[in-house]
């Protein structure tokens, strides 16, 4: 396998889009930044060098149906318009663009588990290296979503828009569907939840010291009322990365 030409051939295909809009520069960034926290994450948990590779490559393609996703309906909501990790299967598996990428097939089935299931909110049993892979992903996608909603969105927590089935499920830990939004509030409790769903305590290592959610956490504007509320769910968070996961495959 071969990291270089697949990135190579990865530039060429994003140049076929308007390199002017703000979104699609933003997602190539995306998918050249979490093939990089893959590769660390691979490192970290003493993956083989072929295995490194192959981390890189998954983060590398993941969001490639992103790009298709804002040509045609003008956003990146999965919600309005289409499963943008379905997209990518499609484009990668479906239609066969994945040999434009990695000439050998031997890992097309763990890649493109990994690229189907990185967003969604559950994941059907999986074990060995098809678990690893999709569980990494997941992981790393994370990591530099909390940058990308820092950096390109601006969020307001107000605590009387929270609805109450939402903040329950958030006080449990629990991963939130974003189809139960009601609020932006809503929808910040829900980007804050990707922490309840990391699956190594490697990955949160790499979380803390991006400082991507500490950053995302400073540019939240909470209403003067919402302080109280406010406290609560960081505590929440916090407690979360430092307990860890502590998972085992």
């Amino acid at each position: 396998m071969d990291y270089e030409r697949a990135k190579e051939v990865f530039n060429q295909y994003v140049e076929n889009y308007d390199q002017k809009e703000e979104m699609i520069i933003l997602k190539k960034k995306h998918s050249l930044e979490v093939a990089n926290l893959m590769a660390e994450l691979a490192f970290r948990l003493n993956l083989s060098k072929e295995e490194i590779i192959l981390a890189k490559i998954i983060g590398l393609l993941h969001d490639i149906g992103r790009f298709e996703q804002f040509r045609i309906y003008g956003k990146l909501s999965d919600k309005k318009t289409v499963d943008h990790a379905d997209q990518s299967c499609i484009y990668l598996f479906e239609e066969g663009h994945i040999r434009d990428f990695i000439e050998e097939d031997k890992y097309d089935k763990i890649m493109e588990l990994a690229i189907k299931y990185h967003n969604k909110l559950e994941v059907p049993s999986l074990t060995g290296k098809e678990k690893l892979f999709v569980s990494m992903i997941r992981d790393m996608d994370k990591v530099d979503i909390f940058k990308q909603y820092a950096t390109h969105y601006h969020y307001v927590f107000k605590a009387e828009e929270v609805t109450q089935t939402v903040l329950k499920n958030f006080k449990e830990r629990k991963p939130l569907d974003i189809k139960e939004n009601k609020s932006k509030s809503d929808a910040v409790l829900s980007i804050l939840a990707f922490i309840f769903d990391f699956n190594f305590d490697e990955s949160l290592d790499i979380l803390v010291e991006t400082d991507n959610f500490d950053l995302f956490i400073s540019t939240i504007e909470v209403s003067e009322d919402s302080e109280k509320l406010w406290q609560k769910v960081r505590e929440v968070c916090y407690d979360t990365i430092n307990e860890g996961v502590h998972h085992e495959l």
